[in-house]
């Protein structure tokens, strides 16, 4: 809420404090903020107060028997907020805030989603939802003591009358036709050059290979159009001031998006994070991968498919399933904690959450890695462990000097492949911490990695034009370590 919109609550509700009781929340209506099915309710705060609660009915009513719950309000000591997450305005279903003296600030939220305010705060807001655009409701807060008791069971209720004034009035849609010319463009420009191909080719080769193009056109255009295109765009895109107010209006600005996004006070950790949260999780899904594939491997070892079957559950189930069910045995109820007999919250500390998404996505890889791993084992000549068994040669200069020079030719590209997949995991940690807890407002969460916080930056705040830099950036710094990695290892070259 704008500083000025707040001082005049402030005048509004210090107008009327001194008639009312002490212990009742005065609560005004801000009629220039036009919502649809919603309204903009600001209230005080009254001392010793636990929980806000807010009511509301269709006619005034001086009972809660009278109205209905519509929501509530918690209140908790400063300390108590360390930890709570203080989501994006448009993250939260009834959008709420507080002020501390002039400074307003998003409220925090629990873990069932309920606005948090310090009980150090002198106002707090919320956009109340749900109610009938242009019918008059009427609302009324009580504050309730920790015990759940009003703090003036007399006077509590003081209902004030209410109007949604919104109109749900849709934007108007975006002109495509830009997009749909380009796309034409491309699809018929490859169309002629396919067709100059092939009468080259016929004049070059003769009639047999006049339809080699042809065979590959199809897949060259769906290429075209499915990955090309939007990458081109998206890279168009990033120069731009596009945004969810004027999608399709955008205008060039230069390299502005690119400097908003290296002098975001967040990037370098966000970055740090994603690097730090990748390595770890290649690190563990090549070296347990590895060991569980050479243990498979081993002679004489029965139900080798059996457990091959069980390592390949994690990897086969559907991974949005596993997230969800690894975040309900996390819960303070959840399955670990019964086991343990401990009320350990890990999603809420920095430090445990970020352990808890990278176990988590350590176990989700450790299958494929395995799998793949079993099969460039089972490639190697028997004959040369045979032979090197006659030399007495140990074990570990077996693994050392024939093994693992024979696995180089699939580690090298598995370990870029994993590297690739795992910079750009959305989904662990979109549905595992949804990037929190959030340490500074308006910044990356503690958990998120570079592509949670371009979802949160295009889809959350809306700035289409910034987060295509964000892409770029991240398509950039894979595209630099993939040339860097591949000249390194020598990954081209035949094993010898």
């Amino acid at each position: 809420m704008k500083p000025f919109i707040l001082i005049l609550m402030s005048l509004i509700l210090a107008s009327t404090s001194s008639v009312a009781s002490a212990s009742v929340v005065e609560i005004a209506f801000d009629e220039e903020v036009n919502l649809y099915r919603r309204v903009r309710v600001t209230a005080s705060t009254v001392p010793d107060t636990s929980i806000y609660e807010i009511w509301f009915s269709e006619q005034t009513f001086n009972s809660t028997e009278q109205a209905t719950l519509h929501s509530t309000v918690i209140v908790v000591s400063p300390n108590a907020t360390t930890g709570l997450t203080q989501p994006n305005a448009t993250s939260a279903l009834d959008v709420c805030s507080f002020s501390i003296g002039e400074e307003s600030m998003p409220t925090y939220r629990d873990s069932r989603e309920r606005p948090v305010i310090p009980n150090t705060a002198n106002l707090w807001s919320c956009d109340l939802s749900g109610l009938d655009s242009g019918e008059e409701t009427w609302i009324a807060v009580v504050a309730l003591n920790a015990s759940g008791a009003w703090l003036d069971p007399e006077s509590a209720l003081i209902p004030i009358s209410v109007t949604s004034t919104g109109i749900d009035e849709l934007p108007p849609p975006a002109d495509t036709s830009p997009i749909l010319f380009a796309l034409g463009s491309l699809a018929l420009s490859l169309i002629a050059l396919l067709f100059g191909l092939r009468w080259w080719d016929g004049r070059r080769r003769g009639s047999n290979q006049r339809l080699a193009h042809l065979y590959i056109g199809p897949a060259l255009l769906a290429l075209t159009i499915l990955t090309f295109y939007p990458v081109a765009y998206g890279i168009w895109l990033s120069f731009t001031d596009a945004d969810q107010t004027r999608l399709g209006e955008q205008t060039f600005n230069g390299i502005e998006n690119y400097v908003e996004v290296f002098m975001a006070s967040g990037f370098l950790r966000v970055t740090a994070f994603t690097l730090v949260w990748t390595v770890c999780n290649v690190i563990a899904h090549i070296g347990f991968g590895l060991l569980l594939a050479l243990l498979l491997n081993k002679k004489g070892l029965r139900g080798k498919v059996a457990y091959r079957t069980c390592l390949l559950l994690p990897w086969a189930v559907p991974s949005y399933i596993s997230v969800l069910m690894w975040k309900g045995m996390l819960q303070p109820d959840g399955f670990i904690n019964d086991v343990l007999g401990t009320n350990l919250d890990l999603l809420t500390g920095v430090g445990g959450a970020q352990a808890m998404v990278i176990l988590v996505n350590i176990w989700l890889g450790i299958p494929f890695m395995m799998m793949s791993i079993s099969g460039a084992l089972q490639s190697i000549p028997q004959d040369m462990y045979e032979a090197a068994a006659i030399d007495h040669v140990s074990g570990l200069d077996q693994f050392l000097h024939i093994t693992l020079p024979n696995l180089k030719s699939a580690l090298v590209p598995l370990a870029l492949l994993g590297f690739i997949w795992t910079f750009n995991m959305f989904n662990v940690i979109y549905l595992l911490t949804d990037g929190g807890p959030n340490l500074f407002f308006g910044e990356p969460g503690s958990t998120d990695i570079l592509i949670t916080y371009v979802y949160d930056v295009a889809f959350q705040e809306g700035a289409y034009g910034v987060a295509a830099a964000w892409s770029v950036v991240i398509f950039l710094m894979l595209l630099v370590f993939s040339w860097y990695y591949m000249r390194r290892t020598n990954a081209t070259e035949s094993v010898t």
